[in-house]
């Protein structure tokens, strides 16, 4: 997955260093002289280096898994002792981002950006098994995260449309890092009780820093004299967490959940509503 992701980045990364036919605009989306000494000046003959950018928006959760019962170890084979897999869709609600940093433009229509990030999912109620033929349910902890992304932006020609002036697509790629919060399986009980032991929780991933990578989409309008909006769209994809094993030791009740805490992985489409202020 790490391989996949990094290729995915950098082949979106790539993609903006040689689709370079914008208009020779700024992001003003008015007209720019390459032979201009200064770049200090906003919607006129000069480029607007620097930028101040927000944005927050939704992460639709579509891929990834939160547990892998199927994986799990002996103790849950027969049909009435089963753990089975559930998907990050079904584990998680769809989730908020928010996130504040600067672009700087390295020609008018390309930019390098950096930006701080927070996101977080709110984990749902899910049954991850079978146990003396009743449900086993659980609710999965909150996924948490923060980080940091680093991305190449490419603009490409300004085109007019009703309502509004003007609008600029572009395309971006993006690396980064997150760190994820540790991951639980709380309220675990049966729906109908048992004399079989059932843990009332179960830690499942342990939190730290995973790799990121993010390909977009998205289109750029101008607001104010030194404002523009985005909309932006795509792909995300966040690196696998460690498998949290503490309260599952050889021996215990417990170890019969060992592996079925072997994904922590996730893929989201982020829809982004940005601001950028430029200087």
């Amino acid at each position: 997955m790490r391989i996949i992701m990094c290729s995915v980045a950098a082949i979106a990364l790539s993609g903006c260093s040689w689709m370079g036919f914008g208009s020779g605009t700024n992001g003003s989306h008015g007209s720019y002289s390459p032979s201009a000494s200064t770049k200090c000046c906003v919607g006129g003959d000069t480029l607007s280096t620097w930028n101040l950018e927000g944005a927050i928006g939704k992460e639709f959760i579509v891929g990834g898994d939160a547990l892998t019962g199927s994986q799990a170890h002996t103790g849950f084979s027969s049909p009435t002792n089963a753990l089975v897999d559930v998907s990050m869709k079904d584990a998680y609600s769809n989730g908020k981002r928010a996130s504040l940093g600067g672009s700087y433009a390295l020609n008018p229509n390309r930019k390098v950006s950096l930006q701080g990030f927070y996101s977080k999912a709110s984990g749902n109620e899910v049954v991850f098994g079978s146990q003396g033929g009743q449900d086993i349910t659980g609710t999965m902890s909150d996924y948490k995260s923060y980080g940091v992304e680093a991305g190449l932006r490419q603009y490409f020609k300004p085109r007019n449309i009703p309502l509004l002036k003007s609008f600029r697509p572009y395309v971006e790629g993006r690396l980064g890092a997150a760190h994820v919060d540790d991951i639980s399986l709380n309220g675990i009980s049966q729906t109908v009780a048992t004399s079989l032991n059932t843990p009332t929780s179960l830690a499942v991933y342990q939190g730290g820093w995973v790799p990121t990578a993010t390909g977009l989409i998205g289109v750029e309008t101008p607001v104010f004299k030194r404002m523009t909006l985005g909309l932006e769209t795509g792909v995300q994809f966040t690196g696998k967490l460690k498998s949290d094993d503490s309260d599952k030791a050889a021996g215990t009740f417990n170890s019969r959940y060992a592996g079925f805490n072997n994904g922590g992985g996730r893929v989201v489409v982020p829809l982004t509503l940005r601001g950028r202020y430029r200087f």
